[in-house]
């Protein structure tokens, strides 16, 4: 595919889509802005591997359904070569659609710092590049939310029927969840329910690097690399629940 000459003193993001229209869409809306730069484009998930090695990107927008090898397990493959190389970087972002809702819960845990919905406005898109760039892993808060729940709800309702798959998932994270002091808790509650750093340093009345600070200690007591996963298991212990506006803290 389309490849570009690196350059190092701006977020270097690959673009990973079956269709080229759309990688070229992409790629014009980046390259618009003066500190983001498509350096390549890849239309399987195979191809973005391999980009991912040549070209050392930032930040990787990847799609789910690709032929060849898809965004689910090139996620995975990324996620998991960084980890074991001891870097933070390449975020992945990935891009969806309603359509995709069943794949959501794998793309995240498959190491996706965050994903967006394919029409959303390009001005969410570039400051979401930016924002996996900084470790913001949640973006788009509103339709991450809806999306999460939606996507919990269907696994939930998949095997051997909505109550039974639940309950094994909120054991597991009882004994992770009491390690939390009271703030972290709250923290994660309302990281599930769709704020941002900047919302909960105003509704706290803390400071975004108290927030930041906060956040890392919920990841790392849970053993988790992203805020999205975060999100998952606030949803799968039960702390947080589909259209309820109660906190739950059993145990």
């Amino acid at each position: 595919m389309v490849a570009a000459a690196e350059v190092t003193d701006q977020i270097k993001v690959l673009v990973a889509d079956d269709q080229g229209v759309i990688r070229m869409g992409l790629a014009m809306i980046l390259d618009h802005e003066p500190d983001l730069t498509t350096v390549a484009q890849a239309g399987d998930g195979e191809e973005a591997l391999r980009l991912v090695e040549q070209y050392d990107p930032d930040v990787v927008l990847m799609d789910i359904r690709m032929p060849v090898m898809d965004g689910l397990v090139a996620t995975e493959r990324i996620t998991a070569a960084a980890k074991q190389s001891g870097r933070n970087r390449p975020a992945v972002l990935v891009l969806t659609t309603f359509d995709d809702e069943a794949y959501v819960l794998s793309a995240v845990r498959a190491g996706a710092s965050g994903f967006l919905l394919k029409d959303t406005d390009p001005d969410l898109l570039v400051s979401a590049v930016r924002a996996v760039h900084r470790g913001d892993s949640l973006v788009d808060p509103a339709s991450t939310r809806v999306l999460l729940e939606r996507c919990v709800e269907l696994e939930r309702q998949v095997g051997n029927g909505p109550a039974e798959p639940a309950l094994p998932a909120a054991a597991r994270w009882t004994g992770p969840l009491a390690l939390l002091s009271d703030r972290e808790r709250e923290i994660l509650v309302w990281m599930a329910r769709g704020l941002s750093n900047r919302d909960l340093a105003a509704k706290l009345f803390v400071s975004e690097t108290t927030v930041k600070t906060h956040v890392s200690s919920v990841l790392s007591k849970l053993g988790l690399s992203s805020r999205v996963q975060a999100v998952v298991v606030a949803y799968e212990a039960g702390v947080v629940r589909p259209g309820e506006a109660e906190v739950r803290w059993e145990g």
